[in-house]
């Protein structure tokens, strides 16, 4: 295999199964520090605030840095700092993240009661483990009108212990779009944006570094679309038999322990 200075780990289904650390995970990112190797944490999970995984990986004997950690909701909420900072965002996600939006002195619009429809600039759609219909029928109202529309990330499902799968980000989508017809605007993989985000944090080019992952329509895809190698792991939603694909990863592996 490919020696890279740099490894981009999704953290759902290839560190993390739920609240169960995958086993070996820990001494493999030891040894790849030791090694002098470049790690950063690339996860499209948008229901978290960075600093959460920060203190889960500690719970499990795993030292990051919160810079280390990169998510498909910090990506979003970096593009509507730097572009769309004085307008008002209507955010179907949980108060965990709305908070990130909060704290960045961003105005988000909480209740229905707050708000006339005609004031609301952005909707943005993030994986909401608090989501009840309240907010899918104030969204479908919100998407009548012309107004920016932007989501997370493109998962369907994640997954937690014992192969148990539950609904993501794209799945609350695909339900506003069967009642509207609108799509969003993606930010999390595979989309460059996502990988550019973190190249930059890492400091490395593309050619150096890998995306590991258990997904292949947004790990590996992130990897084949925007020109970067990639492994497959099976321990969490990839199981091996789909790789007949469009997407190929570089290298299938049991779990990140083989690397």
């Amino acid at each position: 295999m490919k020696q890279y200075k740099g490894y981009l780990f999704d953290i759902d289904g290839t560190i993390l199964l739920g609240n169960t650390l995958i086993p070996g995970a820990k001494e493999k990112i030891e040894e790849l520090r030791m090694n002098g190797k470049k790690i950063s944490f690339f996860t499209n999970n948008s229901s978290k605030n960075p600093k959460k995984y920060v203190e889960k990986f500690k719970e499990f004997g795993i030292e990051s840095e919160l810079d280390e950690i990169i998510t498909a909701g910090m990506v979003l909420l970096s593009h509507i700092e730097k572009n769309y900072s004085d307008q008002k965002v209507y955010i179907i996600g949980t108060e965990e993240y709305k908070d990130l939006y909060r704290n960045k002195g961003i105005q988000v619009v909480n209740e229905v009661s707050d708000f006339n429809n005609h004031n609301i600039d952005i909707l943005i759609i993030a994986l909401d483990t608090e989501l009840d219909f309240k907010k899918l029928e104030t969204a479908c109202q919100l998407l009548k009108k012309d107004i920016k529309y932007f989501a997370a990330n493109e998962d369907l499902v994640y997954p937690i212990e014992n192969k148990v799968y539950l609904p993501d980000c794209k799945a609350i989508c695909n339900m506003i779009e069967v009642c509207t017809g609108k799509q969003p605007t993606y930010f999390g993989k595979p989309n460059f944006i996502m990988l550019e985000y973190a190249l930059e944090k890492l400091g490395l080019d593309k050619k150096d570094i890998v995306i590991v992952g258990d997904r292949l329509y947004t790990d590996i895809a992130c990897g084949n679309i925007n020109n970067c190698d990639t492994i497959l792991v099976l321990s969490g939603e990839g199981t091996g038999k789909e790789i007949n694909t469009i997407y190929k990863p570089n290298y299938i592996l049991e779990s990140i322990s083989y690397l």
